[in-house]
């Protein structure tokens, strides 16, 4: 007995022990917003562990004659995007002069098709010019632009035409407004000017609008090259922390010209692909709009300066905020609590994901599916109306640390086992993508799943073609604090920068995870939605289906109904994606303007602003719609939509 008793105790000593090691790890790396480096996990503890483990009889619990997946997981060829795939569109578009094809500039792309804005590329100035108004990336100078190309640029705002030079360095100094560009790379913050009579900048409000941040200058002695503008005629729209022009302005009679100091695609795509040092000032659950500032400034100037300037809508239906609300099923009593939770949401008629984590190992944190009861509860969330996603096999917390794996991982021979926080036996990236997506599909062969969530928020960087390769079409793993955005991100191959995948990440925005557990949960979700409804982001909650939870999902859900639309990350994952294909031109046909919407995807409640001060005559196409104004809503839309306005 005394033997046994020693025995418990040790036992007991080793969970907490290793409880308080987690903590004190997961702290340590929820501090930092991007991806660890290195082997920080391994080097944190000098534990002694086997080299090899494999998981006992009693520590298995798989389903009988059940094997799968039957087909090979392989990366998508990696084929870059070339520029020429954004070139065609009407002159209502922002034009984009692009003068290096070699640069970042699929980072503005991105950011231009997630604010909603019509534009097209070109390296041709002369069809540049066409347009009303004008982008030159990556820079503007003598180096890169002939001497004509130079003298036509320099004459297109004193024409009435708008040119936003993104770097300039040269040659049209004096057309922008500023005497010369001075380099730095010790440029860590961005500050609007107050200003509440200019167009483009009075939208900002929040101290963290105001602000925003493009380094960390407690980490980094440097940040990104940067451009300051000296003696800028007009005061800027925004500053460096030194009081440097960071964005100049410069008004003509019936023109204007903006000049950034930086580069813009190049700091999207650091934020896209979560490979910027530490510029997120939080970790989660709190306001990081440095790319969302950008993006609105770049509309604004868009909608300021072309009158056949029309976007679209970031929300379904128009209203101020998508919210998503998610669950992480990785333990079992989430499991247990999970069909009496959703009844409740039933009543608040919203159904949120439920993320399920296909444990079928006894390791250090126990079952989460034992047998096919545990499976039929998942059948009922399903029928319930509840969507449901995965959450992996085993939640390895090193699973952008794990190796690829052979793309053939089956169950139930895909066996991890998570032996402490920084020690995985036998574990994929393939295995936990796979395994766990052939287990939900085979409980709901009609849903297909199409979202993958890590356990914890780091992804490897081949995850964007895992997803790809393991069946999945859109990721909901990283916070939206790590993006620097309260929007969905597209991803790019190898979270690199020169190749789009048709995949997206949604970002998380409140993780109830992470402490204090409290009520005061409530409160801070509703102030920081209300943050992001001003712009028509979206807010991806993550909430523990428990008691607390509920009480604090319930107060959320009653302070922002009328206000947001509430759906499945499922819906949502499949909407942005249709949106993201939606191309809108604007063409005069018999002294009318005649708006033309193409919807490739069938998709409920496309929302589209059409230009200022006017109102559509006749719609063809499209089928029921509702028109406020100058903004139409589609029921259903796909395909060809003819919008004629009365104007």
């Amino acid at each position: 007995m005394i033997a046994f008793s020693r025995v418990m105790l040790s036992a007991r000593f080793t969970n907490i022990a290793f409880r308080i090691t987690s903590v004190i790890t997961v702290l340590i790396f929820f501090s930092c917003g991007s991806d660890r480096q290195g082997d920080e996990i391994g080097t944190f503890m000098r534990t002694e562990y086997p080299e090899n483990y494999e998981p006992r009889k009693a520590e298995i619990a798989i389903l009988p004659n059940v094997k799968g997946p039957e087909d090979i997981s392989a990366f998508p060829a990696r084929i870059p995007t070339k520029w020429l795939k954004y070139s065609q569109g009407s002159r209502n578009r922002m034009a984009v002069l692009l003068t290096d094809t070699n640069s970042s500039w699929l980072g503005i792309v991105h950011g231009l098709k997630t604010i909603g804005i019509p534009f097209i590329i070109t390296t041709d100035y002369r069809r540049a010019l066409s347009h009303k108004v004008v982008m030159v990336y990556p820079v503007i100078s003598g180096a890169v632009l002939s001497p004509e190309a130079l003298q036509a640029l320099a004459a297109f705002p004193r024409n009435g035409g708008t040119l936003v030079g993104v770097q300039v360095l040269g040659a049209l100094n004096e057309v922008f407004g500023f005497e010369e560009p001075i380099p730095s790379k010790q440029h860590f913050e961005i500050r609007i000017v107050p200003d509440s009579n200019n167009a483009i900048t009075s939208q900002f409000r929040d101290e963290k609008e105001m602000t925003i941040s493009i380094g960390n200058k407690v980490r980094f002695r440097e940040t990104i090259g940067t451009y300051s503008y000296s003696k800028s005629h007009r005061t800027p729209l925004a500053t460096y922390e030194d009081k440097s022009a960071a964005i100049t302005q410069k008004d003509y009679e019936s023109g204007s010209a903006y000049a950034f100091g930086f580069d813009l695609g190049y700091l999207f795509l650091k934020a896209d692909n979560i490979r910027h040092e530490y510029y997120n000032r939080s970790t989660s659950n709190d306001y990081e709009p440095t790319v969302d500032v950008l993006l609105r400034m770049l509309r604004s100037i868009y909608l300021r300066h072309d009158r056949d300037a029309a976007y679209i809508s970031t929300v379904p239906y128009h209203k101020n905020l998508t919210v998503c609300i998610t669950h992480n099923v990785n333990f079992r009593g989430a499991l247990h609590n999970a069909l009496a939770y959703a009844e409740e949401e039933k009543k608040l008629d919203i159904r949120s994901t439920w993320f399920i984590q296909t444990k079928y190992i006894r390791d250090r944190r126990g079952f989460i599916l034992q047998d096919e009861s545990d499976h039929a509860v998942i059948r009922k969330l399903n029928e319930m109306g509840m969507d449901v996603q995965s959450n992996g096999v085993c939640g390895s917390p090193v699973f952008d640390q794990l190796p690829q794996g052979s793309g053939r991982e089956v169950y139930p021979d895909y066996r991890p086992y998570v032996m402490a926080y920084q020690k995985t036996y036998n574990a994929s990236i393939y295995g936990e993508m796979r395994v766990s997506r052939f287990l939900i599909d085979r409980m709901l062969p009609e849903s297909g799943t199409l979202f993958f969530r890590s356990s914890f928020p780091y992804t490897p960087f081949s995850y964007p073609q895992s997803l790809l390769g393991s069946g999945y079409r859109f990721s909901s793993s990283v916070y939206a604090n790590s993006a620097l955005s309260h929007f969905p991100v597209q991803m790019n191959y190898n979270r690199e920068f020169d190749a789009e995948l048709e995949a997206f990440e949604f970002p998380i925005t409140d993780d109830g995870e992470l402490p204090p557990y409290t009520m005061d949960r409530a409160a801070s979700a509703i102030r920081l939605a209300r943050k992001i409804a001003n712009y028509g982001g979206c807010f991806i909650g993550q909430v523990n289906p428990n008691m607390l939870g509920l009480k604090v999902q319930n107060e959320f859900v009653k302070a922002m109904k009328d206000e947001a639309w509430f759906g499945t990350i499922r819906d949502f994952g499949l909407w942005w994606n249709a949106r993201n294909e939606v191309t809108l031109d604007i063409n005069y046909e018999g002294g009318r303007r005649v708006v033309t919407l193409n919807v490739p995807k069938r998709m409920e409640g496309l929302a589209v602003m059409l230009p200022i001060r006017s109102t559509p005559e006749k719609v063809e196409g499209g089928g029921k719609h509702s028109i406020d104004g100058k903004l139409i809503i589609f029921e259903l839309a796909e395909g060809k939509i003819r919008i004629t306005l009365d104007n």
